[in-house]
């Protein structure tokens, strides 16, 4: 197993985007964390906490397979 692939997903599902962005996928990590924030926000505000529950894990699940998943060239 890849340790530096473990540590990138692992780093991606407690901060969305951050196994992205040391991927040097600039735009996807940032565009995951944004729209991650801007969501979790919205739901909060509407008092919706088991949508956000379940939009939290679900991001943060494909954000860490994601990142483990990157094939660089």
């Amino acid at each position: 197993m890849d340790t530096d692939k473990l540590v990138r997903a692992v780093c991606s599902f407690f901060v969305p985007g951050l196994g992205q962005l040391m991927n040097g996928e600039i735009g996807k990590g940032l565009a995951i964390l944004i729209i991650f924030i801007l969501l979790w926000i919205a739901l909060l505000s509407l008092g919706i906490i088991i949508v956000q529950t379940i939009f939290g894990i679900v991001v943060r699940l494909f954000a860490a397979y994601d990142a483990y998943n990157y094939v660089g060239f």
